[in-house]
Parts: structure tokens; sequence; C-alpha cells
């Protein structure tokens, strides 16, 4: 187990605790954040060696072991870029947690869909599959916790989004970044936050990558 696989399941662990150890729990996410970001910065240098003896597609399918098998395209989601944002803006205004992590990538996806096409499946940036899940997992569960928190059950005032004006094309997929909803708030002041982290079509078929956002 690397070092930021342990101090995620740490973190995670003191989470899980409750409220009482709400400080220390975010200084493990914070600690576990450092680690997983300056373990993908030492991957991507020339000449790393992967810490496992065991090639990235024999972790693939240990990380797939437990999934459906006959996953091939997006399950939920919506069919265009606008009917996801406005799905999106509705179930945090009714603080709709099943329907917000609905319109999310899931596990299966990830493992048979978007991280096969990634760049990270592949040298010079290759990671393991359950690390850079984790990695997404974290971050998007603190981002979803955040919005819930500061956004959640209360009007929005939707006016608009802007992503970036091309996709990145990862094999089948096509991913929006740069995504930012406007909104107007109780002043009337309009507002312009990234609220998650991108949008991924893949046939047709539009979903939230994660819900790691300015929070």
């Amino acid at each position: 187990m690397t070092p930021s696989v342990r101090a995620f399941v740490l973190a995670t662990a003191v989470a899980a605790c409750g409220d009482g150890h709400a400080a220390a729990a975010d200084s493990s996410r914070a600690e576990a954040a450092h680690r997983v970001r300056q373990d993908s910065i030492d991957r991507a240098q020339p000449g790393y060696i992967i810490d496992s003896i065991l090639p990235i597609e024999e972790q693939l399918r240990r990380f797939r072991a437990d999934l459906p098998d006959t996953l091939r395209h997006f399950t939920e989601g919506e069919s265009s870029t606008t009917a996801l944002v406005r799905a999106f803006v509705r179930s945090l205004e009714s603080a709709d947690t099943a329907a917000l992590l609905r319109l999310t990538i899931s596990r299966a996806e990830f493992a048979w869909l978007v991280y096969p096409d990634s760049p990270l499946s592949r040298p010079p940036y290759r990671q393991a599959p359950d690390l850079v899940w984790m990695r997404q997992a974290a971050g998007g569960g603190t981002g979803l916790k955040r919005l819930l928190d500061r956004l959640g059950g209360a009007r929005l005032g939707f006016r608009s989004f802007t992503c970036a004006s091309e996709p990145m094309i990862e094999g089948a997929n096509r991913i929006w970044r740069d995504c930012a909803i406007q909104f107007a708030t109780g002043d009337g002041t309009v507002r312009s936050l990234q609220l998650f982290s991108g949008i991924v079509e893949r046939r047709g078929r539009f979903k939230i990558l994660s819900y790691a956002n300015v929070f």
C-alpha cells in the first residue's frame, strides 16, 4: 500500500467517526490530498518506476473484479451538456444527494469506460486505476459535501453556464473542463463559480466527472 493510499484510508476512517472529529478529519484529508498530489508529480517524472510489481493490466483486472463486465455505455446521465447542468441545478436546489450522485461517473463506468481511454492508463502518465479512482472519489466526496453545505436546498437563480470551447478527446470520450455556473445571489449579484470538475460525454450520454469544486 503506497503512502498516499494509506493517508486516504486514514482520512476516511477518521471522517467516519462523527462530527466530534471534524477538525482531525480535515487535517487528515489535507495530508492525504498533499500525498496524492506529490505521488502524481513523482509518477510524471522521467524514469519513475511504478511501485507495484503487477503490470497495469493486472491491476485493472483486479480493480474490475467485483464490477459487472457488461457495461458498454453510461447509465443515467443526460443527453446534452445543457440538460445535465439543469439537472444538476435542480438536484442541488432540492438537496437531493441521490440524484446528484446519479449524475456523476460511477466506479464501474470509470473502470470500463473512462480509465481505459485516459492518458493515465498509459506511459508516460500511467497511474494505477485504484489510485486514480480514490483521488477522484475523495475530491468528489469532499466537494459534494461542501456544495450541499453552502448551496444545497436554496434557490440558485441559475442564469447560464460556460465550459471550455473545445473538449479534450480521450478515445471515445469527450471531456469539457473549466465549467462555471452563473447564478444570481439573493441581492441580485451574479456569481460565476466552478461547482464540478468537468463534463464527460460518451456516445451521446453526458455525466459529471466529479464534484471537486472551488469550495
